[in-house]
């Protein structure tokens, strides 16, 4: 605040300063010069007038705020001098919640709680390389099913020719001595 009314009070000097020397070394008649000064002076006292009264107005009205504030301020602590038996009551309360809330269980009773996701992209990242792993493994399996089958239809093939399967010479032995079959 004091760096504003430093301010003002050197720009109004300035101002009263340059006015007055414009005056002076402008070339006029003495009485001209005497009654725009007059002008310029009432001028420049009734602004500071107003200037004085906005202040003192706004003075007044920062001290009515402030004496308010104390006598709300004395009116809280009176109250909490009476009011000490309660700050008693509150602790005691809040002691209770306090244990009431450690003896609580941190795991839900029930096995079908679901964990909070709070990354939806990161969940649905996981649930895709989850199913691309299921859709890989059950490939794999897929394909050993089919070499399985692969193998019990050769081995039915083989019981049924008597012919050994794990000797693919005598298999192809067998399929060139017995053309028909």
């Amino acid at each position: 605040m004091a760096k504003k009314s430093h301010f003002l009070l050197g720009f109004v000097l300035g101002a009263a300063s340059s006015l007055a020397a414009t005056y002076l070394l402008t070339p006029q008649t003495s009485d001209e010069l005497k009654e725009k000064f007059s002008k310029t002076k009432d001028d420049l006292s009734d602004r500071a007038a107003d200037y004085y009264d906005y202040a003192r107005d706004a003075t007044a009205e920062w001290r009515e705020s402030a004496q308010s504030m104390v006598e709300d301020l004395k009116q809280r602590a009176a109250n909490a001098k009476h009011d000490a038996g309660d700050v008693a009551s509150y602790d005691d309360a809040t002691q209770a919640l306090k244990d009431e809330l450690t003896d609580a269980p941190e795991v839900p009773a029930s096995d079908d709680f679901d964990d909070i996701v709070l990354d939806g992209k990161s969940a649905f990242a996981q649930a895709k390389d989850d199913a691309e792993t299921a859709a890989d493994d059950l490939g794999e399996v897929a394909t050993e099913a089919t070499a399985d089958h692969d193998e019990a239809e050769a081995f039915d093939d083989a019981a049924t020719n008597d012919i050994d399967p794990s000797v693919p010479d005598e298999a192809a032995r067998a399929d060139q001595d017995n053309p028909e079959a």
